[in-house]
């Protein structure tokens, strides 16, 4: 059983037990609850626009404040701990210490914003995150050294991880019914009149509205304050998506669905979702129109739904993508068999790794092109990858590569990173099949060069050469 199933079939004094002994002895939980007892049903406490306008300013103000006297070239050294115990470049100390004086500070507010979902105090929580964004996005910080590139750019960033704190703690409180209700018509009638036609900014605050939302027992209402705001429902497509589905209004969610899914991908990817339960022709039309829009992240989303039989050329081209893109031979191997010559020709001309175009050469069996590729890159630092394949194919060739390659090694370079490489090629030499005497005299050979080089026969020691 899953635990709603357990929690259902358990009696209503189990419940009030069990949650007695929680409250009991932790008393921010114990806080809490009173505050939503006590806010349950209150429609009094429901702060006017005004003054939540007015707590938005305060918060921004004491934000930028805290943020604006923080000095880039001076920062705070006490206080500054190092990202590592190794040797740090004086200008990253700068940009460290300056960036952790900047989380200290949204840390505060993290702390802040906790108190707020303890008192039930959701409208002030609401508007202490905008006032905080507003100063991420306004304050002036005088970077001359430019230890955090784009000031407000890095400050938006730690903003985000504010949100994402504050979510976190939404979902694992009780929330009063009434202050979501509040929050909803504060936070709109705040977009209305602050930033009218503008969209980025409710998009912006989504994740948090969508959390508040998953909260109430009543969607219709928000629904309702949405249809009645002048901020546009396209503005905020996850979250009417998310109040369909709650509703139970599943002609309104696909309507809402297909609606959106072209302007928000996590819309798009509960429309694939959902065609891909119901209708497998829609499924196919709309992940290959989304799949011309950005082809790698739909390739991604994609790999575990596209079908061969259902849809032959979506199938090979998710995959392609992912062959390009990922370099792994498990994605080249769903489609090898339904690509014709010239579109084998055209993707490994697209794969710009050496070791890639080799495994997919094996794979083919094209033993001659690794060849040729070995060849032509007998230096490179891929050399083992590139040359194994064919180890058993071409014997002789590869015997003399990987000889002249060693002994031409040995004479102009030195070195412990040298010598391991050496034994990993000589290793190699020790696989080609009737070559293991030439392989164990070559060996000797190194082992025994003049002069003498105790830090190669140690590493020959340790590869089992010897």
């Amino acid at each position: 059983m899953n635990f709603k199933e357990i929690f259902d079939k358990a009696t209503d004094k189990t419940k009030l037990d069990f949650l007695f002994a929680i409250l009991e002895h932790n008393e921010k939980l114990k806080d809490e609850f009173i505050n939503y007892v006590e806010t349950q049903g209150k429609s009094d406490k429901t702060p006017a626009y005004g003054m939540f306008v007015s707590a938005i300013k305060n918060y921004e103000q004491e934000c930028r404040e805290e943020l604006e006297i923080i000095d880039v070239e001076n920062p705070d050294w006490d206080s500054y701990t190092p990202s590592h115990s190794g040797y740090i470049e004086e200008w990253e100390q700068y940009q460290e210490a300056t960036e952790q004086e900047i989380e200290a500070i949204y840390r505060f507010w993290q702390n802040s914003l906790i108190d707020t979902i303890i008192g039930q105090r959701i409208e002030t929580g609401l508007a202490m995150l905008i006032g905080a964004y507003e100063a991420s996005l306004n304050s002036e910080i005088n970077d001359t050294i430019e230890s955090l590139g784009d000031p407000n750019e890095f400050l938006v960033k730690q903003h985000k991880e504010l949100m994402k704190y504050y979510i976190e703690k939404i979902e694992q409180a009780a929330i009063n019914e009434h202050s979501i209700f509040s929050s909803f018509r504060l936070f709109l009638e705040y977009c209305e009149k602050k930033y009218p036609g503008n969209e980025s900014y409710p998009r912006y605050f989504e994740p948090v509205l969508l959390a508040l939302a998953e909260k109430s027992g009543n969607p219709e209402t928000i629904l309702q304050q949405i249809e009645n705001s002048e901020v546009k429902k396209k503005f905020l497509p996850q979250l009417v998506l998310l109040l369909n589905k709650l509703c139970g209004n599943s002609g309104d969610w696909l309507k809402s669905a297909k609606a959106y899914y072209l302007a928000d991908n996590k819309v798009a990817e509960e429309l694939l979702e959902y065609y891909l339960e119901n209708d497998i022709d829609a499924f196919n039309r709309t992940a290959n129109e989304l799949f011309e829009k950005d082809k790698y992240r739909w390739a991604k989303f994609l790999a575990d739904k596209v079908s061969e039989t259902s849809d032959k050329e979506l199938f090979k081209n998710v995959f392609r993508e992912l062959t390009i893109k990922n370099a792994k031979i498990e994605y080249y191997r769903k489609i090898k068999n339904i690509l014709n010559e010239d579109e084998k020709e055209q993707l490994i001309n697209t794969v710009y790794s050496k070791p890639f175009k080799v495994q997919i050469f094996e794979e083919e069996k094209q033993y001659d092109k690794i060849k040729q590729i070995v060849e032509k890159n007998t230096d490179s630092w891929d050399f083992t990858e590139l040359i194994k394949p064919i180890l058993n194919v071409y014997p002789d060739f590869c015997f003399i590569t990987i000889q002249n390659k060693a002994l031409k090694t040995i004479e102009n370079e030195r070195g412990r990173n040298v010598y391991a490489r050496i034994a990993e090629w000589l290793k190699l030499a020790k696989l080609i099949q009737s070559y293991e005497d030439r392989a164990r005299e070559l060996i000797m050979k190194l082992y025994n060069n003049k002069p003498n080089l105790p830090a190669l026969k140690d590493e020959f020691r340790i590869a089992g050469l010897v």
